[in-house]
């Protein structure tokens, strides 16, 4: 499949179902392993063996080249054991059951060995309660470090072996360090797999199972990566991320579906697994719906287009009112049908609520929709069956803490536990969830407070001081404008350029005011990811809202062309910019060229285009700006050209002005004229040609 890499659009290997993210990070790490190889290598195991092509050969260069250390360091007897091995840890990466962790951090949270009564304190920490395990954890962040997925491995026999690889794996490692440093031999999909089971996190069971499935592990840690690169499994002690996962199209799309493990807890307790994925799914339209209906929304003034495009945005939609969003439904329907303001451009506008809908029927649609994203309300689950199927969101902290102290005791380094506090919380809040993790007999734990919003403003004390008065200082350029929107005419001149940029498609629709000037861009993405593609929506909104307050064109080009991103490359379809550093690069640099003049700005040599497409004619008052767009004719029209429609062309197809079609191609014929192009006929003598 082809991933966008920092170098351009890259084909790669990679085993089926599997999601763009999870991809990535095998290449983000296969990209940072050590090429180092032993002096001499056994047959097989030299450093130019072939490799297989997999995600870019990430997991055989592992493989093969801890085969070759292991080989030479005698952690492996033979040159057959180590290519038997080198195969073994391949295929454990390749089929998504062990994945090694990320680079060693030697940095992180703040690690303090506290007495169990001490004072909370207010910033975020990892806490130990000995010396021993703050010294481990110490350890554990530069040790190698490796999962093996034992929500896959369900049988005990094979989990034992691929526990046995990887920690050899691990070992090699370390090179002569073996034995007198440690490792992070870890476990994951510990929670799915009690979930598969029918065991329950928060139950005696479930915490006697998790202790099971942790025989062999030496730590618990922390790696969004690795567990990514494990299709985004739980790790060590932590719980179930919930029943619903995002799942990918071949073209890069996501999509909610239904967890394996949900489904196989389900099925083991007799559940119909399809009303099930309609409770945490929804029904994935909107026809039928309570409230908001296709019926509702046509009387509200939808047609059938916006229902349209509303309906093929839920998929991806992770709230209702995201699929109603103006860059969905369209903002001229937004604002000539519903009636919305400047306001249908600001980000989190609520088209639902313009429309009329009340918070109720929003929810009661949405849940319809979308689904509630959890079985914490499916009325075909008694108590003790949705006790099951919590996700982590649900999971108490009292729950967390007893399961990592069910699991830590073989334990090098213990799991710590991550005690989430509001970003409000009081001293006093802080301290009781610091006692409740020292009386669970926890080995570790974090605080972590929340960020603060952004719209979040602390109340200020009542003695503030009055802040200091801002300094004059020097600007490059100052720009006086009206403060007031200059509106756009209703019906605006403009043109679209499609073109190419590195093998994607863009098309780039312009709008002018009267008097030729740039006063909007919009810019469509082909075949892109949907949060892409609002991302270039929403970011010629704000472009477009700069040029209607003042802002000068040439502000924007400065400060956007040579941007660099992916994608970039060869330009085709357009006849002036034939390379760029980026989508927006491209853009700027036409708009440049178009609108200003910049042909500095232009890659392709060549005397300048004649693009007006009317040709030449006499001088009259009516201006031509009122009939061509100044972008399209990329300022290549003299001032003084005008539009006469008895202007004659020169050639053999030179005539008046046909009254059917526009063209000049009414030629005599006999006792009539005769539109070349249309073949509509006039009688008589109606002037000389």
């Amino acid at each position: 499949m082809q991933i966008e890499r920092g170098a351009g659009v890259r084909e790669v290997v990679a085993p089926k179902g599997w999601t763009t993210a999870r991809i990535e990070a095998w290449l983000d790490w296969a990209e940072a392993q050590p090429t180092d190889y032993p002096g001499a290598a056994a047959p097989g195991l030299a450093p130019d063996t072939p490799l297989d092509p997999t995600l870019a050969s990430g997991p055989d260069r592992w493989a093969h080249r801890l085969a070759a250390w292991g080989l030479a360091l005698g952690r492996l007897g033979s040159a057959e054991e180590a290519l038997a091995f080198r195969a073994a840890l391949f295929d454990l990466a390749v089929r998504g059951l062990a994945a090694p962790g990320s680079a060693p951090a030697p940095s992180g949270p703040a690690i303090v060995h506290a007495d169990r009564t001490a004072p909370a304190g207010g910033e975020d920490l990892t806490v130990t309660f000995t010396a021993e395990d703050a010294a481990a954890l110490a350890l554990i962040r530069v040790a190698p470090a490796g999962a093996v997925n034992v929500f896959a491995l369900g049988d005990e026999a094979e989990r034992a072996t691929a526990m046995a690889t990887l920690r050899l794996a691990l070992e090699i490692e370390l090179r002569e360090h073996a034995g007198a440093r440690p490792i992070a031999l870890c476990v994951a999909g510990v929670a799915e797999r009690l979930v598969a089971e029918g065991l329950a996190f928060t139950s005696d069971a479930g915490r006697a199972r998790a202790a099971e499935l942790h025989a062999g592990a030496t730590a618990a840690i922390d790696d969004p990566e690795m567990a990514l690169r494990l299709g985004g499994l739980s790790l060590g002690a932590a719980p179930w991320p919930g029943p619903a996962r995002l799942a990918e199209t071949l073209d890069g799309e996501t999509f909610r579906v239904m967890d394996e493990a949900a489904l196989l807890g389900l099925a083991g307790l007799g559940v119909d697994t399809d009303v099930a994925r309609t409770v945490v799914l929804g029904h994935g339209t909107l026809e039928g719906a309570p409230a908001v209906d296709h019926a509702a929304l046509t009387a509200k003034g939808f047609t059938e287009h916006e229902i349209g495009a509303i309906e093929a945005a839920l998929p991806a939609a992770q709230r209702l009112r995201d699929a109603f969003a103006p860059a969905i439904v369209g903002v001229g329907f937004v604002r000539d049908v519903l009636g919305a303001g400047d306001e249908a451009t600001q980000p989190g506008f609520d088209t639902l609520a313009l429309a009329g809908f009340t918070t109720d029927e929003i929810a009661a649609a949405e849940r319809f929709a979308l689904g509630a994203g959890d079985l914490s309300d499916g009325a075909f689950l008694d108590a003790e069956a949705r006790a099951l199927f919590q996700g982590a969101a649900q999971v108490s902290h009292e729950a967390r803490l007893a399961m990592a102290a069910a699991v830590q005791g073989p334990l090098i380094a213990p799991p710590i536990t991550v005690l989430d506090l509001p970003h409000t919380a009081s001293a006093e809040e802080t301290a009781r969830a610091w006692s409740s993790a020292a009386a669970s007999g926890v080995r570790a734990f974090r605080l972590r407070h929340a960020p603060s919003p952004i719209a979040f403003e602390p109340a200020a004390p009542a003695s503030a001081p009055t802040p200091p008065a801002l300094r004059d200082r020097v600007v490059e350029r100052i720009v006086e404008v009206d403060r007031r929107r200059r509106r756009l005419p209703d019906r605006r001149k403009g043109y679209i350029q499609k073109a190419g940029v590195g093998g994607h498609k863009v098309y780039l629709h312009t709008g002018e005011y009267d008097d030729g000037e740039l006063g909007e861009i919009f810019i469509d993405m082909h075949k892109e990811g949907a949060a892409f593609r609002s991302l270039m929506n929403n970011f010629a909104i704000a472009i477009s809202i700069g040029l209607q307050y003042g802002v000068p064109l040439e502000e924007f080009v400065d400060a956007f062309v040579f941007t660099r991103f992916d994608p970039a490359g060869p330009v085709s379809g357009n006849d002036r910019v034939r390379s760029a550093t980026s989508i927006l690069d491209y853009v700027f640099r036409e708009l440049g060229i178009s609108y200003l003049g910049r042909g500095d700005l232009a890659n392709l040599g060549g005397a300048e285009l004649n693009a007006d497409g009317l040709g030449a004619g006499e001088a009259e008052p009516a201006p031509i700006s009122h009939f061509i767009s100044k972008g399209f004719s990329r300022g290549a029209a003299p001032d003084n050209l005008v539009y006469l429609p008895t202007a004659g062309r020169p050639g053999p197809r030179a005539g008046q002005v046909c009254p059917a079609c526009g063209d000049m191609t009414l030629v005599r014929k006999g006792q009539a004229l005769i539109c070349e192009t249309c073949g509509a006929r006039r009688e008589g003598d109606i002037g000389a040609i």
